[in-house]
């Protein structure tokens, strides 16, 4: 005790260390609001730790800035390269062939007007004609026609028109097989076309320009269909950088490419590091209001259970550390169906199903929110729960594990599809899919069984392996102690068949059931169904001396217990199955000599039945005993029997700390009763059988 003073108001300070035995009810000691939220706080704070670091650098990267040292890749990551792929498309629109529609009339209609140009002409020369024909010309062409250029070609000679005409026909019929382009207000001829017509004088480029008229139109929309069709075929160009790798040198310019690679490699400026963070931090708030009240109002048991949430936050803690640090490349070979194994052994697949889907939840910022490992894991823990229901033995952990791989494989593949995925990536994160599934099942092979042993929870696994009658207790307590060895058995039926009609766990209540007198091995022959037909060797002995060792069976029992590794479940039944019941006989024999005796000396420890596993075997050890005795056992006297007994458990209380309901007390009692009719049935006798 400590003592302080503040200003004349004395403060007393007292710690005193809380005095727990095995009797305790653990669940009773913590608080259930602190639980969930201390499982959340070890989530977010690991989460955060891995979004906070880049506010510490204090950097502000924009577009243009000078880099003022060396910037390495913190991490091995894959990189879409949009810049990249821009540089593509640009390319592809300024080298991609545009399209034309074709006007092959026009070729034709201003040839013929060219040759009929240079046909009047001649007549002229010839004296054939008197006058030029312009408007026979100008229909052709479709516009006016120079009459000084008609003028110059007349002066010349005969066979110089004549040489001319030939020469300026091929070369039209030349120019127009080229094409002649027009895009917009644009008219173009092709290099080959130029080039034919560079050798000729100004006159004759005159008279050819008069008759050439474009022949190809440009095609804007076929062009854009075509362009967009191509672009369209050019995938995301994604580059992977190496943990290490140099990606942004000091005195560069930062450019949009720079910024995105920065961005990637979770690199960002403090004002974006701070924004991210706080929009993780909403995020890790919303869920966790979600998680918190699923978790408060469906799981109290589970999480108020002190072994089970020390496990629980152990798994928690290790899982979201792996998470933290792993390369985001392997994400897909992290055996996260190992969690949900070992929550589903340790405690139950519902349980272990919501907590996934905590995890899950929680894990989406560590895996940069990708939403892929999302939906493959969660579809893996639905079949998981499925699965989960008809296991036996360990090594069928293996056997779930590659199928839940095979699930998770498949639906990857679908997905990864029709996502346009790329096959080398489709391949490596299938593959490591595969090994994941295989390591799940081997690692909670070898895993369970320190959970079991270093939190002492009693698994589906451990119970079979304590019910197996070659444990070593069961075996000494066969061989000592036959007649509690056969009780025992006998309230493991009873016991066994009532749990299953009731909803109970009718596994833990079987193997309860068989050491739940393993006390008896102590003193063995001090109990009458170990006599044998020999003396009893209470004879002699004082009511309070006979008392005293057939009271201190329980504590005996659960000192085994403890030597024998034996788990807490089964220790607390060894107190419960006899709870504060009267031992009567000896009790009303020491009142015989002294009024005066405390009816409390008599009585057993305690604690009363608190499960109803725990007052059922209360229940079927005292029922087992009492119909052992009867003379005549038929269906009514055994199950008037069962009736007296359990009366007279409920009205001295004994039930008055288990939850089972009057209703399931009748459940109870029919099912004993069928039960040991079935044991204790009795044989037709047949014609001349004397026995």
């Amino acid at each position: 005790m400590k003592k302080f003073r503040f200003f004349g108001i004395k403060l007393v300070l007292k710690l005193e260390k809380e005095n727990k035995d095995d009797v305790e009810v653990y669940s009773s000691v913590y608080n259930l609001k602190e639980k969930i939220m201390y499982l959340m706080l070890a989530m977010s704070f690991i989460i955060l730790t891995s979004k906070v670091m880049p506010l510490l650098s204090r950097n502000n990267y924009k577009k243009g800035n000078i880099i003022k040292e060396n910037i390495y890749s913190p991490k091995t990551f894959k990189y879409n390269d949009v810049t990249k792929r821009n540089a593509i498309v640009q390319e592809l629109i300024l080298t991609s062939k545009k399209e034309y529609i074709s006007v092959p009339e026009v070729e034709e209609k201003y040839i013929k007007g060219l040759e009929n140009f240079y046909n009047q002409i001649l007549d002229l020369k010839r004296g054939k004609k008197l006058d030029f024909n312009y408007e026979y010309i100008e229909d052709i062409i479709g516009k006016d026609i120079n009459k000084n250029i008609i003028s110059e070609v007349s002066k010349l000679k005969l066979s110089e028109i004549k040489k001319q005409k030939i020469k300026l026909l091929n070369i039209a019929e030349f120019v127009y097989s080229k094409g002649v382009r027009k895009e917009g207000q644009v008219i173009s001829l092709g290099a080959e076309s130029e080039e034919k017509m560079s050798d000729l004088s100004n006159l004759e480029r005159q008279i050819l320009n008069s008759f050439i008229v474009p022949n190809l139109i440009y095609d804007k929309e076929k062009t854009e269909e075509k362009i967009k069709e191509k672009t369209s075929m050019i995938g995301d160009q994604i580059t992977e950088i190496s943990a290490g790798s140099l990606i942004a040198k000091k005195g560069e310019v930062l450019t949009e490419r720079k910024l995105d690679i920065l961005s990637a490699a979770g690199i960002y400026s403090y004002g974006e590091s701070l924004v991210r963070l706080l929009a993780n931090i909403v995020y890790l708030l919303t869920i966790s209001i979600g998680a918190y009240n699923l978790l408060y109002g469906s799981y109290k048991k589970e999480l108020l259970n002190k072994k089970i949430y020390k496990s629980i936050l152990f798994i928690t803690i290790v899982m979201f550390l792996v998470y933290r640090f792993i390369d985001i490349r392997y994400l897909y070979l992290l055996p996260f169906e190992m969690v949900f194994f070992l929550v589903d052994v340790l405690v139950n697949p519902d349980f272990a199903f919501m907590m996934g889907m905590v995890y899950l939840a929680y894990i989406m910022p560590l895996t940069g929110y990708n939403v892929f490992y999302f939906i493959i894991s969660l579809l893996s823990m639905v079949f998981g729960v499925r699965l989960f229901k008809n296991i036996k033995t360990r090594s069928q952990l293996i056997s779930i594990g590659v199928q839940l791989s095979i699930v998770k494989f498949i639906f990857y593949i679908i997905i990864a599809y029709f996502s346009k995925v790329s096959g080398l990536e489709i391949v490596f994160n299938a593959s490591l899919i595969i090994i994941s599934g295989i390591m799940s099942g081997m690692l909670s092979i070898a895993i369970v069984p320190y959970f079991e042993r270093t939190f002492n929870i009693l698994t589906t696994f451990k119970l079979l392996e304590l019910g197996d009658l070659s444990q070593p207790l069961l075996r000494d307590l066969s061989v000592k102690a036959p007649g509690t060895f056969y009780h025992s058995m006998m309230v493991a039926t009873i016991s066994e068949n009532a749990a299953a009609a009731i909803g109970a766990d009718s596994v833990f209540t079987r193997v309860a059931s068989y050491y739940h007198d393993i006390g008896k091995l102590k003193r063995p022959k001090f109990f009458v169904e170990n006599q044998e037909g020999e003396e009893n060797l209470h004879k002699g002995l004082s009511p309070f001396l006979s008392a005293l060792i057939i009271l201190s069976h329980t504590k005996e029992g659960v000192e085994l217990g403890k030597a024998h590794m034996i788990p807490k479940e089964i220790r607390d039944i060894m107190y419960e199955h006899q709870g504060t019941t009267l031992l009567a006989y000896f009790y009303n024999k020491a009142k015989k000599d002294n009024e005066n005796v405390r009816e409390e000396d008599f009585r057993y420890s305690g604690p009363k039945p608190k499960t109803k596993e725990s007052a059922i075997i209360m229940l079927a050890d005292s029922v087992e005993a009492a119909v052992r005795s009867l003379d005549k056992k038929t269906y009514t006297t055994i199950e008037e029997m069962i009736r007296k007994v359990i009366a007279g458990k409920i009205e001295d209380g004994q039930l008055s700390d288990a939850d089972l309901t009057f209703k399931e007390i009748e459940i109870v009692i029919r099912v004993f009763t069928k039960t040991l009719i079935g044991i204790h049935h009795v044989r037709i006798k047949y014609p001349g059988q004397k026995k």
